[in-house]
Parts: structure tokens; C-alpha cells; sequence
């Protein structure tokens, strides 16, 4: 490393001089250290660091553990010199003061004047000054020329200084200082250090870019900095950036370092041609170590003027997080195509139907319980005015989000060694206009055993769910928008039952390095007390179905040392097999239990409650599927299939680090008869499942490559396929590509697809973040439905990043489904914006919409964000 001349090296405060046991003068012979800043062509010398007297070094001057200690963005550090003098580690308190210069002398008031390169420490603090005058009777120092005050993680520098020794308070002229951990520095015209330690500037400036580069910067009539309670507070401050005024406050807080204070954040600003401009700005109040809040007034222009608050807290016992949002009497915002639907005559309650209504958000999250204990509670629990409210109003600070659906979710649970018990209440929001409503579990309670005697596992599991529903909902949508006659009003009656689930399992759990087997058996049982308020007089309103099961999932490992390409391979074999051999359950009654076609109803019965479909369907068929016990989801059916199923994985193996270079699997499951039990009929002619297939490789650690293919050998069709790369290494570079196809699904009703029609889906999508140096990144994403020749959504982006801010610059094109569920999906229009994030480090940043986009978009950006500092 390049030693390059320092400035002289000074402490902060001198301890209580009338405290000291030792007092000693001698002299010195050093050439003052900042004389060699004014010598002639400084700057001509490459090496040459117009910086070292606020102690920063760059990074070609740090040493190797210095430089990884530091950001990678980060061009240097503030690193103080080492503190190699007697008792240089001991607290001023316990230290004895020592005074050193180059002349001194002591006049008859007993004023003891030091001069010339004067060195003064006292434990950890130290002063450096051309002139000292010590007065001991009013306990004060008196510094003139090239002043520099210094303790750890502080340096002072200024013209001239005034220190009490008794109280070690000081004030000093001419100020520039640093806070080395905590990457600040700035100036002032005068600066007093205060006996509690603060630091009150005057006239000053704060700031936390690198010296030479400050982006940005705070200027105030008065900044006080407390390191103790990690917080500053600025008068009549104004921010600049790049020397331009930008914001102005007669008050303003700030924090030093990571702890939380309260105190204005920065605004969130965006604009849309939906809602036009969106201001938003939050205060955050930091009520007790334990709580906090943030609110958030928001002003949208084309709707209104709204609130949102964010209370957290966090106890032993709970952690507790409150989200709420009101915007009353919605303006309705500013939609060209709904105004379009409302001009050729569709009614404007369905176009724009929260127009003049206040819309609003409730979230409560809390978890329960602490470590050790029997038990645990779970509240995931939110609600909104109208299903379109996350469409249309989004959150600007509470970082809720949802397209479908919302949770309505409370349970408790108690645990022991080898039992859980949990009672669970939920329901679902639904967000779409054209759908019914789900069911909701009032209650749900599970009582699951497990034990374990070796080899030998037991499982009961016992789970009894009342499912209730409205017994008839109506809903009211337009059907096509190429015709306002379509307004379509759709009601279902629903049947409410209550459900007792039983499984019972005994498996022996027998593991070797060479492979496993793993025989069990098993008893099911399904029961339901159906309400009888929609079914025919005599109908079986208390439908069961019970099986006996025995399984048995075994395999084996072959491997062999193999020599390929002039390279080790560990090579494998995995041949696995799975039998599932079942008695009859005989579920036919949970079947149209309604009898809707002989029963003639006015209103039909909803299909799903119809067939008792509360929680259930199938599991989206893959290679891991062929070795499940069941092929459903939920708990409505019994799956008595009986079969075989068959697969093998051949492995290619880096004997180093362990990784899958390349791995492939293939199956398929034959069944013992050509009829299986379904969702809403017995299926039949299916002698066996499709064939599925799973490649995966990761040649470098940085990539993976992935792809499924479910291919019926029976229609020779590929009835659903998938590919996916995924790249990401330690220097933050981003790729992704992936396809993904599926045929039409005519499993769970197939008398209504149109088979002829060709709606298979078929999406491409590719997304990218590349570093063109160290501090700039560009970034692009872009989804492509094939289905219906469209872009989904296009994303553009750059970003810049240094020790001193991150900005991000993206543009957006997105398909926009505001009004999804009632205009024709080819009808949907697309929304473009542009968006601005700035983020002024150890300050506060703006515009968080942009990461929020990142995130959605580029798969692992979110891990990138963890990456990077």
C-alpha cells in the first residue's frame, strides 16, 4: 500500500484537567502534517489525496481486510490511523492527561502555554493545535491553528477551539468533522460539543456521500447530531441535490446510523392516466422501542384524498402488525375505456361502480407464542371495500397487494411431544367481479398425532370443518362489451355441510445408504351432515365413504465413478416405485347430491357445493405427483385408485462441491382398473397416467436449467410443458427465460369446454439485470402471451448505485385489468408510465413502486437486493 503524508492526527475533548493525576510537557520535532496540503503541484501527483485530513483513504490505499469490510460500490473509507501512544485504550477517566510540544512555558497565573505541534491525550481522546493555553483555575483550554479534536469514530477539525476540562464540553470555529462508522461528514462556521455528547452545528451541513462526490447534502441553521440516541435534528434546513435547493423544513429529524426515530419520511410521488398524480407522505412515529406507526395522508388526483396507517408492535408474547387505508367518496378516477362502455349505454353501476363510495382496506397480522411454548395463535386477516380496490388504489406505504383473492384467517394451536391441536376460523375475500364467493371454515379443528418408535411412525390425523355460505348469492356483470344488452345477473344457491376427515397411518420407515423401503397401511374416512334446505325429500343428507390402503414407496441408489469429457463424474442410478392398493371407497353419493337435473330448481345449485367441494381439487400432475398418496388437494375425496407407479433419475454428480451437473427423470402410474374416482364423476378409460418427465442441470453454480413434460401416450398430445434458466452469480448479473404451455383442462367440467377451441396457454417470458460497471445496471423484463399474439407487460430500466444514493430510472408498459372479468380479455387496454426511484442513503428514499415492479418482474431481484449493500 502507498503511504501518502497525513494531516496531523487530533482528539476531541480533553478529560478534567482538575481531575489528572500527571501532568507532562516535553517537546517534539514533527513537521506539521497538514503543511504538506499546500505544496506546490499536489495535484499533479496522481497519488495525491486532497481528503486525508478528513481521515478518508481510497480504496487503493486500504488495506485487504479494510476493503472488505466496505460495499463494493463504495470508492473508499473514513479509517482513523491507529491510537499508538501510552494508555491509548484506557477511558479518559482512568487515564492521566500528557501533553507534548515543541516549546512551553508556564506564566505566573499558573496558565500553562504550549506551542508549536502541540499533542495533548488523555486515555482514548486527543488535540492537536499549533497553540495550547491550559488555565487551571476556570478549567479551560484555549486552541488556535490547524485545531483538530479526536476520539474514536469522531474527528473535529477548525480554527480554533474553546474546551472546558471539567465537562468536557468544547466549541469550535472553522469546523469540518466525520463519524467514521457511520460514513458522515460535513462543515459548519461553528460547532459545539456538548457536555452529553452531542454535536450541534451551526450553519452546517450533513451529509453521507463520499468527500468530493456529495450528491446530496443537508444544510441547516442549526444540526444537532446525537450519536448516543442515534438521531439528528436540523432548523431551517433545506435538502440539496447537486447543489439544487429541493426541499425546505423548519424542523427536521433525521436518523444517525440505523435506529429508528420519528420524523417525516421522503413523499411518493407517481402519476397514471387512471388516477393522475399520487402523492403520499408518510410520518413515521416511534412511540416506544417495542411500537411504532406510520401515517401516510395521500392525495389522488382524479379520486380524492385518503389516509393510510401502519401500527406494529412486538412483545414478548405477540408481534402485532395493523394496516389500515380509507379514501372517502371516491372521484372514480379517470378511465378513457370505462367512459367509452358508459357513452354506448352500459349501466355506469357496473362500469364504475364505487364511484362517490368510500373505499378501504383492514390488515391485521399477528403471530403468538414464544419460543418453548405449548402454544401458538396465527391472525392473517384482511378485507377491502370492493374487489377492485387493489386495482384501482394499489397502497402507497403498507405494502399489501393481491389479484384474486384475500385471507380471512384466525387460529390457535396447542402442542405437545407427539400432538397438535388447532382451531382455525377462514374465509376468503374474492376479488373478482364475475365470481361466487368461496366457503368459509367456521370452524376448522385438527387434532394430528404423531409418534415414533424407530423405524416405525404413526400418524392420526383428525379434522372436523363446518363450511358455511350465504344459501344464495347473486352477481351482476356484463357478459360481452360489444353489446350493452349483456348485463348478466347470475345466481347459485349453495349447500352448507359439515365435514369429519379421518387418516389413520402406520408406515415403516426403513432407510440404507443403498436405497429405502417404506411399506405402510392406512384407514380413511370421509363423512359430511349436509344442510338439507336445497335437496330432494329422501336424499341421503349424511353421505361417508371409508377405505383400507396399504402403500409402499421403495428405490435404490446405484452410482459409479465416471470419466467424461476429461472430467470426474459421480454417475447415478435411481429406479423408485410406488403402490397404492385400496378398497372401494364408494363416494357415488357425493355426487349431485342435489339431484339438480330431476330436482327442478329455479336457481341451480353451485357445482362445487353440488358435488361437495369445499376445499378440493386436483394436484397439478408432475413426476413428484406419481408418488403421492393421494391425487387431491383438500380433504372432499378419497382417492382409491389403485396402482403402480414406476420412475427412474439418472444423475450426473460433481464429486467437489456435490452439485447436479444433469439429471433427468421419467414415469408413469398404471392403474388396476379403468375407472378412478374424480371431482365431480367416476373417470374412466384411463388404464394409466400420462408419462411425465423432469430435466434439471446446474453445469455452474450461478445457473439452473429446468423443464417438465406431461405427455398423454394414450391422444399423443403433450398436454402441458415447462422451461426455465435461471442465472444469477456473486456480481448481481441477472437472467431468466422461461416458457411455459398447457392444454385446455377439461377435468372438472368437461361438458362446458368447447374442445374444438383453442385455448391452451402458451406465455413467454424473459427478464435481465446487467451490470455495465460498478455502479450503473440496466435492467428489462417482458412477459408475452403466445395465446393471444400480446405483450403482457414490457419493463425497462437503469440503475445507479454508490455509497451516497441509488436511483432507478423504469419504464413500464403493462396490460392494464381494471376492468378484467367484464371487458373481453383481447379488449384490455395497456397502461405505460414512467417511474422514478431515489433512494439518498442514511437519509430516506422516494418512489418505492419501482422496486415493488422489480420484484414482481425479475425473478431473484429479490435476492439481489440482499446481495447488494
Amino acid at each position: 500500500m502507498h503511504e501518502v503524508p497525513r494531516w496531523r492526527r487530533l482528539a476531541l475533548a480533553i478529560a478534567n484537567y482538575s481531575h489528572t493525576r500527571t501532568f507532562a510537557i516535553g517537546l517534539i520535532a514533527a513537521t506539521p502534517l497538514w503543511a504538506h496540503a499546500n505544496q506546490g503541484n499536489a495535484y499533479e501527483d496522481p497519488n495525491y489525496n486532497p481528503y486525508l485530513y478528513l481521515d478518508w483513504l481510497p480504496r487503493s490505499e486500504l488495506t485487504p481486510e479494510e476493503r472488505a469490510r466496505i460495499p463494493a460500490i463504495c470508492s473508499g473509507a473514513f479509517i482513523p490511523p491507529p491510537r499508538n501512544y501510552p494508555d491509548a485504550d484506557l477511558p479518559p477517566e482512568n487515564a492521566p492527561l500528557r501533553a507534548t510540544a515543541e516549546r512551553s512555558q508556564v506564566l505566573d497565573d499558573g496558565t500553562a502555554e504550549l506551542s508549536g505541534n502541540v499533542h495533548i491525550t488523555q486515555g482514548y481522546r486527543q488535540l492537536f493545535a499549533d497553540q495550547v493555553d491550559l488555565n487551571q483555575q476556570n478549567h479551560t483550554a484555549y486552541l488556535s491553528g490547524a485545531v483538530e479534536l479526536r476520539e474514536p469514530n469522531l474527528l473535529i477539525r477548525g480554527a480554533s477551539a474553546e474546551v472546558h476540562t471539567d465537562s468536557e464540553a468544547a466549541s469550535i470555529d472553522d469546523v469540518s468533522y466525520v463519524i467514521h462508522d457511520e460514513y458522515i461528514h460535513g462543515d459548519a462556521a461553528y460547532a459545539a460539543r456538548q457536555t452529553s455528547g452531542e454535536l450541534t452545528l451551526t450553519d452546517g451541513t450533513y451529509t453521507r456521500c463520499e468527500p468530493g462526490k456529495e450528491f446530496w447534502r443537508l444544510i441547516g441553521g442549526e444540526i444537532n447530531i446525537d450519536e448516543v440516541e442515534s438521531q439528528g435534528t436540523a432548523r431551517n434546513v433545506r435538502l440539496e441535490i447537486m447543489n439544487v435547493p429541493v426541499f425546505y423544513a423548519p424542523y427536521f429529524r433525521f436518523p444517525v446510523g440505523d435506529a429508528r426515530m420519528s420524523g417525516f419520511l421522503f413523499p411518493s410521488l407517481s402519476n397514471s392516466d387512471k388516477n393522475g398524480w399520487d402523492l403520499a407522505i408518510p410520518y413515521y412515529w416511534n412511540i416506544a422501542p417495542q411500537m411504532d406507526a406510520t401515517l401516510t395522508p395521500r392525495y389522488i388526483q382524479y379520486r380524492g384524498k385518503g389516509l393510510e396507517v401502519e401500527f406494529r408492535h412486538l412483545s414478548p408474547i405477540f408481534n402485532t402488525r395493523l394496516r389500515v387505508a380509507d379514501l372517502p367518496n371516491d372521484k372514480g378516477g379517470n378511465d378513457d375505456l370505462s367512459r367509452k362502455l358508459i357513452d354506448r349505454g352500459f349501466p355506469e353501476d357496473l362500469v364504475l361502480p364505487y364511484k362517490g363510495k368510500d373505499r378501504w382496506l383492514v390488515n391485521l397480522d399477528q403471530e403468538g407464542g414464544y419460543s418453548g411454548s405449548v402454544w401458538r395463535t396465527d391472525i392473517n386477516y384482511t378485507k377491502v371495500s370492493d374487489p377492485d380496490y387493489f386495482r384501482d388504489l394499489s397502497t402507497a406505504n403498507l405494502g399489501i397487494n393481491a389479484e384474486t383473492q384475500v385471507s380471512q384467517t384466525a387460529q390457535g394451536s396447542l402442542n405437545s411431544e407427539n400432538w397438535i391441536v388447532t382451531l382455525r376460523a377462514q374465509d376468503y375475500q374474492v376479488l373478482q367481479n364475475d365470481r361466487f364467493d368461496t366457503f368459509a371454515q367456521l370452524p376448522r379443528l385438527d387434532v394430528d398425532g404423531n409418534y415414533r418408535w424407530g423405524d416405525w411412525l404413526l400418524s392420526m390425523q383428525n379434522e372436523a370443518t363446518i363450511w358455511r355460505h350465504q344459501d344464495t348469492q347473486t352477481i351482476r356483470f356484463i357478459a360481452d362489451t360489444d353489446d350493452p344488452l349483456s348485463v348478466t345477473e347470475r345466481t347459485n344457491n349453495f349447500i352448507n355441510a359439515d365435514r369429519l376427515r379421518l387418516d389413520y397411518e402406520l408406515f415403516w420407515d426403513k432407510e440404507w445408504l443403498w436405497g429405502y423401503f417404506k411399506p405402510g397401511v392406512a384407514g380413511r374416512y370421509l363423512g359430511y351432515q349436509v344442510s338439507d334446505l336445497f335437496l330432494p325429500e329422501g336424499a341421503n343428507d349424511t353421505p361417508d365413504a371409508a377405505a383400507a390402503q396399504f402403500t409402499l414407496d421403495t428405490g435404490l441408489y446405484f452410482e459409479r465413478d465416471t470419466f467424461i469429457f476429461n472430467r470426474d463424474f459421480i454417475h447415478t442410478l435411481e429406479p423408485r416405485l410406488f403402490t397404492l392398493i385400496s378398497s372401494n371407497a364408494n363416494q357415488d353419493d357425493f355426487f349431485d347430491i342435489s339431484e339438480d337435473e330431476v330436482f327442478d330448481y329455479e336457481v341451480p345449485v353451485n357445482p362445487l357445493s353440488n358435488n361437495l367441494l369445499y376445499d378440493t381439487s386436483l394436484f397439478t400432475f408432475s413426476y413428484d405427483q406419481l408418488f403421492r398418496s393421494s391425487r387431491f388437494t383438500g380433504n372432499d375425496r378419497i382417492d382409491d385408485a389403485s396402482r403402480i407407479a414406476l420412475g427412474i433419475t439418472t444423475r450426473f454428480i460433481d464429486p467437489i462441491s456435490g452439485r447436479d451437473l444433469f439429471s433427468a427423470s421419467i414415469g408413469q402410474a398404471y392403474y388396476s382398473s379403468d375407472t378412478q374416482i374424480g371431482l365431480t364423476e367416476l373417470v374412466e378409460n384411463t388404464p394409466r397416467s400420462e408419462l411425465a418427465t423432469r430435466l434439471e442441470s446446474r453445469p455452474i453454480q450461478s445457473l439452473r436449467i429446468g423443464s417438465e413434460l406431461v405427455y398423454d401416450d394414450t391422444e399423443h398430445n403433450v398436454n402441458r410443458g415447462n422451461f426455465s434458466l435461471r442465472y444469477f452469480d456473486d456480481d448481481a448479473r441477472i437472467f431468466n427465460l422461461s416458457y411455459y404451455y398447457e392444454r385446455n383442462d377439461a377435468l372438472l367440467f368437461p361438458n362446458e369446454v368447447d374442445n374444438d377451441d383453442d385455448s391452451s396457454t402458451r406465455q413467454l417470458n424473459s427478464s435481465a439485470v446487467l451490470p455495465i460497471s460498478t455502479h450503473t445496471s440496466i435492467m428489462a423484463s417482458a412477459a408475452y402471451d403466445l395465446t393471444l399474439d400480446r405483450e403482457l407487460q414490457y419493463l425497462a430500466g437503469i440503475e445507479y448505485d454508490d455509497c451516497c444514493y441509488r436511483a432507478r430510472l423504469v419504464w413500464s408498459r403493462t396490460l392494464d385489468n381494471d376492468l378484467a372479468g367484464v371487458v373481453a380479455a383481447e379488449d384490455l387496454e395497456y397502461e405505460e408510465g414512467i417511474f422514478l426511484e431515489v433512494q439518498l442513503k442514511g437519509l430516506a428514499g422516494f418512489g418505492s413502486t419501482v422496486t415493488q415492479m422489480l420484484y414482481k418482474g425479475i425473478a431473484n431481484f429479490d435476492q439481489r437486493e440482499k446481495l447488494k449493500p
